[in-house]
């Protein structure tokens, strides 16, 4: 006698595949805007990615805008208590980093409005000047300029060499420039956080490099 088998329900195949949610990710496989929604929502470890991750960053920005690394401390954590401020409102209508460094922009603009109020305070470096210039052509004219090179890499000499170079540009520039060649924003996205056309941008950018160029001869081939 045959088999009955009209009433076997074939087994259906497992998914090969499970959505998963962006709060079931690992804190760190997390977009940067998913982190801050979350944060929003009340989450503190998200924020604290956050942190981790854009602190530095922040701060370096901060510290080429104002040459003054106490400064720069006070006004990077000024960044992220707007962003803890802010985290309830906090729509993803753009890139977190232009969202961010918005945020920060107006802060170094507040900073900046700030020192031009304060009087100019009579600085002691004007009397060990002297010693540093002698320094510094000591270095000039050693006779193995590529050791020297490699010598000024390992002894920071080069970058605070461009932090200082920087501050001979006039602050819209330097912003510009900043926020494109170390903090790698788009053009666009620079756009945005300054409020001013792409075009500019770019334009406050070449001028920046134009400018830096005399401050930084001796390392031009490796700046």
């Amino acid at each position: 006698m045959p088999e009955l088998r009209e009433n076997v329900v074939p087994l259906q195949a497992e998914p090969r595949f499970r959505v998963i949610s962006p709060e079931g990710l690992p804190l760190r496989e997390r977009s940067d805007e998913q982190l801050m929604l979350a944060h929003g929502r009340g989450d503190e470890a998200s924020f604290a990615e956050l942190v981790r991750r854009h602190q530095k960053g922040v701060l370096n920005y901060m510290f080429r805008m104002v040459h003054n690394r106490h400064v720069a401390e006070e006004l990077a954590q000024e960044v992220f208590v707007a962003l803890v401020k802010n985290g309830v409102r906090y729509q993803p209508t753009a890139k977190f980093t232009t969202y961010m460094y918005t945020i920060a922009s107006n802060i170094v603009s507040k900073e900046w409005s700030r020192q031009k109020r304060r009087p100019k305070l009579f600085s002691l470096g004007t009397w060990f000047g002297r010693e540093d210039e002698e320094e510094y052509d000591a270095l000039e004219h050693t006779s193995d300029e590529s050791a020297d090179i490699v010598e000024a890499f390992q002894r920071g000499e080069i970058s605070e060499a461009v932090n200082t170079a920087l501050n001979h540009l006039p602050e819209h520039q330097r912003e510009a420039f900043v926020l494109r060649r170390f903090q790698d924003l788009s053009y666009e996205e620079i756009a945005e956080v300054l409020d001013v056309p792409v075009g500019t941008v770019k334009s406050r950018v070449v001028r920046a490099e134009r400018g830096l160029r005399p401050h930084l001869e001796r390392f031009r081939d490796y700046v």
